[in-house]
């Protein structure tokens, strides 16, 4: 409990806080910041600025209510940074010398995080950051309102998948039926989170025709055109790559995305190969099952680099 005391007095004696998301929010990271904020709040004067390097996507402005975020960072003491493994992935170009006189709190659950930070609450084994900062909430002794209790339903349910992901515990499920006591709805929630544009499934559409299957690794891609041709957003394809995981006989899928100077990637696993160590290679990570990268290549090239290493990783094992 050590560290609870330590996280209290520290946001008790900040002047200006920021609590910070890592860039490509998914539900977890702006559920995370969300639940820090009203912490923050609990314990210190003033409201603390919530960050994040991209724009919040649309489907999650229902969790907002009179929070936002900013892609502006002002002057600081405190950097409380949630779901984030490592200080590069919330600020893509910040030099980390800026960061020197701050103090940071580092709340996470990915095995890849760095352990950046003075204060550093990490549980690997947790479903999400959403559920340790429950956890300090609940060690603390803090009402949750209803509000609150939307958000980490949210978050924890995101994270899970809808509660099927390996990473579903029996504490996330617990977590999961104390909020529906406090006042939850899931039905109402799960359809907000779930809404799709007509746009975001037109993206789908185009995404899903381009997948291939080769020795049990499933692909596909998205390129810039494909959004135009949609008029739809990158953050319309959260969670697409749950289609290559449901396609039979598949181990491992892949998931390309076209950005400006790169492309991002994101793996599945069935537990055939780590695909955080994997992605570790390239310098982004996540969790054995799950991880994610970005790699300085178009996507084509992209896709043939990190399909042949998959692959050698695939014939290593018995």
């Amino acid at each position: 409990m050590h560290y609870l005391t330590k996280l209290v007095k520290t946001i008790q004696n900040s002047r200006e806080i920021v609590i910070a998301t890592h860039r490509d929010p998914d539900g977890d990271g702006i559920a995370a910041a969300l639940a820090s904020a009203y912490l923050v709040k609990h314990y210190h004067r003033k409201k603390p600025t919530l960050f994040c390097h991209s724009r919040i996507p649309v489907k999650y402005h229902f969790l907002l209510g009179n929070w936002k975020f900013t892609r502006r960072l002002g002057d600081f003491d405190l950097l409380i940074a949630v779901d984030s493994a490592g200080i590069s992935r919330i600020f893509p170009s910040l030099p980390e010398r800026q960061l020197a006189n701050k103090s940071i709190i580092n709340i996470d659950h990915h095995r890849s995080n760095n352990s950046f930070g003075a204060l550093r609450i990490i549980d690997e084994q947790a479903s999400s950051a959403c559920e340790i900062i429950y956890f300090i909430f609940k060690r603390l002794k803090i009402r949750i309102p209803k509000q609150l209790a939307d958000i980490f339903y949210c978050g924890i349910y995101n994270e899970t998948g809808g509660f099927v992901y390996p990473n579903t515990t029996k504490e996330s499920l617990l977590i999961a039926s104390e909020l529906v006591g406090l006042g939850v709805q899931p039905d109402h929630l799960v359809k907000q989170m779930n809404a799709k544009t007509l746009s975001g499934t037109t993206l789908l559409t185009k995404v899903l025709s381009t997948i291939e299957v080769k020795h049990g690794v499933a692909m596909m891609y998205l390129c810039q055109d494909m959004l135009q041709r949609s008029s739809a957003e990158m953050s319309d394809s959260e969670n697409f790559i749950s289609f290559l995981q449901a396609i039979k006989g598949v181990r491992v899928s892949m998931f390309l995305r076209e950005e400006k100077d790169s492309t991002r990637i994101s793996l599945r696993s069935d537990g055939i190969i780590d695909v955080d160590k994997l992605a570790r290679q390239y310098g982004g990570g996540g969790h054995r099952l799950a991880a994610g990268l970005r790699i300085r290549k178009d996507i084509h090239a992209a896709k043939k680099e990190i399909l042949n290493t998959i692959l050698r990783e695939i014939k290593k094992q018995p």
